[in-house]
């Protein structure tokens, strides 16, 4: 089938795990209408606390029990994604009260929050005196979800970047749409996501920052030159050109609070955060009058006998059903979690997936089954920053300054220049697939790494866990705490510091202002890193109006597709901050005026 890549991002400073996002923590409250001994014979009446690992850090609950039901359930504290887990958080406490039952289901595209409710209603269970392990096989009755056949004039399947604005934009030209999403909460991955969008020729935007193509195609044809895999630079030129139009649209059509930033080579607009802009371009569609299906999943598109698709048939957790429509834009996402169609995930390398679990594929598997030409790229990860992992978290500052460390793999190697782009370097680390990578810093911290960075390092390190930080007298007790070659791991250093001496770091090409020499007779830290992915490249390949184009490159009529499940021709090896936010909501937004256009 088509070829589908990941595409990363990643981390350089310290934020604990529950401050992710600002999220704050929130008190949600549910109450049981009536007692029940269903799945427990007897609790010892009480309010009992307890907590679990969700997503972004812990979630605590606080549960109150009668001697024979539970009667409430407040989750009192938490750093959960917002509008991301709010269907956990305010659905899932009052359906376990409702129920008696742990068997509630998970709300999908939210499952580690899910999970940490339930974990630790539980624990309080279990305190209680109850039988937490009986309480989850207490059935539970499904609410029935309707399964009558529909017709509209535009369906868009997937509620991510591409396909929230899509059905705004298609809702607003006046037409009859209907939103699907298979998981129960829309966003897709921009739930997960910074905000920023590549801004090109903005008229909204601020006048001082230079975002014109011409800059933004010299930094991307630059930032791409030893890039293997090439960008097909006629049409994406074409598609930045037009981003600045969406964030006018966003900014003056919805009145949504942004900031203007220059990325040095390209210009950005920030709208708030990820989860932010998802929750605004819900509401517009909402506000336009776009039926939104959660937990319905398209299984396969409808082509009548010219070639033409009419719909596609679908299922929810009552039945399948078809939805008949006049014109059809996929924007299903990505295949991140698809292990068959993204071959990295099977080499061992450690992955940090950032993206919702819903990509794995249906769009792009959809579109080949109806004849469309797909990429012929190898899947591969859209790369972009390193992660420093699990702890450290990413305020996209640019400390601490990682490209004069010393990065080394599981053997004790160096592989790449570490003061190049953070995506070129990440590229490197798929591409050199060793089982784990590690930052050098000295004792004394002459890399000169932020102080309360090097400060979270050192308390981290107590903990002796080499798949976040370690710490050791000498390079040789460090090998050993990695389980690398002592010796091996002595050349690198005395190399590079070598190089430093010379000023010039003939294997790799580190800038000399990147060289500077770690002294050996002091201790040593190993800080883990890993790779961050936020997406893949490959799928549908789509003409200048996201029309889906077949084998014989002819548009296949009445499909299109935008976003992550056609990104062949957007990207070659590497990612950068911004650019998928632009283009693929200015993809949804060609793609839907295109369609409106012709059903008019």
């Amino acid at each position: 089938m088509g070829k589908v890549h990941h595409y990363l991002s990643g981390t350089f400073s310290v934020i604990l795990a529950a401050a992710l996002a600002g999220c704050g923590s929130s008190a949600v409250t549910a109450s049981a209408p009536a007692a029940s001994t269903a799945g427990s014979s007897a609790y010892k009446a009480g309010t009992y606390t307890a907590s679990a690992d969700g997503h972004n850090g812990p979630v605590e609950v606080s549960v109150t029990f009668t001697d024979d039901a539970i009667q409430s359930i407040e989750v009192t504290s938490q750093s959960e994604t917002p509008h991301l887990s709010d269907k956990a958080l305010n659905d899932l406490p009052k359906e376990i009260v409702e129920a008696q039952s742990l068997g509630v289901d998970n709300v999908s595209g939210a499952t580690f929050t899910s999970m940490a409710i339930k974990n630790a209603v539980a624990d309080a269970v279990d305190q209680a005196g109850g039988d937490s392990s009986a309480l989850s096989k207490v059935p539970v009755e499904q609410e029935t979800m309707a399964t009558d056949d529909l017709s509209t004039d535009v369906l868009v399947i997937g509620a991510g970047t591409a396909g929230l604005m899509a059905s705004y934009e298609a809702a607003k030209n006046g037409v009859n749409v209907t939103l699907i999403e298979k998981l129960d909460e829309c966003g897709g991955t921009l739930n997960e996501a910074a905000g920023l969008l590549l801004t090109v020729d903005s008229q909204a935007n601020d006048a001082s920052i230079d975002d014109s193509l011409e800059r933004v195609m010299e930094f991307y044809k630059g930032q791409n030159a030893d890039s293997k895999l090439q960008p097909d630079y006629d049409f994406t030129s074409n598609l930045m050109s037009q981003t600045g139009a969406t964030v006018d649209e966003l900014i003056n059509d919805l009145g949504l609070a942004h900031t203007d930033v220059d990325m040095g080579g390209y210009a950005g607009t920030i709208f708030t955060v990820g989860y932010q802009l998802a929750s605004d371009l819900e509401k517009a569609c909402t506000d336009e009058g776009v039926t939104i299906l959660t937990g319905t999943k398209a299984d396969k598109l409808i082509v009548d006998d010219t070639g033409a698709v009419t719909g596609a048939e679908v299922e929810n957790r009552s039945g399948s059903y078809t939805i008949t429509a006049k014109k059809t834009i996929v924007c299903a996402g990505g295949a991140s979690w698809n292990l068959d169609m993204v071959p990295e995930k099977s080499t061992g390398i450690d992955v940090h997936e950032k993206t919702q679990i819903g990509s794995t594929g249906d769009g792009m598997k959809m579109l080949e089954a109806v004849g469309a030409q797909m990429s012929s790229k190898d899947p591969y990860i859209k790369s972009s920053q390193p992660d420093f992992a699990p702890v450290f978290g990413n305020d996209w500052s640019n400390t601490p300054a990682t490209g004069m460390a010393i990065m080394i793999d599981a053997d004790g190697n160096r592989f790449c220049n570490e003061g190049a782009a953070a995506t070129v370097v990440n590229k490197h680390m798929i591409d050199h697939a060793s089982s784990g990578y590690w930052d050098l810093i000295d004792a004394e911290n002459t890399i000169g790494y932020d102080a309360d960075y090097f400060a979270k390092i050192k308390e981290y390190s107590a903990d002796g866990n080499k798949n976040v930080a370690v710490y050791a007298d000498s390079l040789s007790d460090l090998a050993g705490k990695l389980g690398m070659d002592a010796d091996t791991l002595k050349k690198t250093v005395d190399d590079y510091n070598a190089a430093c001496a010379a000023g010039s770091d003939a294997e790799y090409g580190k800038d000399a202002d990147n060289l500077k020499a770690y002294p050996t007779d002091g201790g040593f830290y190993a800080v883990y890193r890993r790779i961050g992915s936020w997406g893949t490249i490959g799928g549908a390949i789509v003409d200048r109006q996201q029309r889906v184009l077949n084998t014989d490159g002819e548009p296949i009529e009445n499909l299109f597709a935008a976003g992550e499940t056609a990104t062949a021709q957007l990207f070659g090896d590497y990612y950068f901050g911004g650019y998928s936010l632009g283009m693929y909501t200015t993809a949804g937004r060609i793609a839907a005026t295109e369609a409106a256009a012709e059903l008019k």
